[in-house]
């Protein structure tokens, strides 16, 4: 599976300021809208989840933990979801993936 920033486009930055000026920057990342599907699956955390561990159950792709986390609106930056929520785990990946590429690429 490619990088979710393979996308992503760099550019320079032009901010009139010398130390900042030229350096390489990502452009902002959006990411895209989804609703509910009849086939996605849904679990309950417990206190030993992570989300590259889920990603990995359902997609054989740790590095996807993203998706569960977006989809799910969690914020932070752990990698352990809230114990005892439940998490809608997208089925039709490719779909999602797709129009996040879509949605970053110039």
């Amino acid at each position: 599976m490619p990088s979710r920033y393979q996308s992503i486009t760099i550019m320079k930055s032009d901010t009139g300021i010398a130390s900042t000026s030229g350096k390489d920057m990502y452009q902002p990342t959006y990411y895209p809208s989804t609703n509910a599907q009849e086939n996605d699956s849904y679990i309950i955390t417990g206190t030993e989840d992570r989300l590259d561990l889920i990603a990995y159950d359902f997609y054989g792709d740790s590095t996807l933990w993203w998706v569960i986390a977006m989809v799910n609106d969690l914020e932070g930056d752990s990698m352990f979801p809230p114990t005892g929520i439940q998490l809608r785990i997208p089925a039709n990946i490719s779909e999602l993936l797709n129009a996040f590429n879509k949605a970053n690429t110039i």
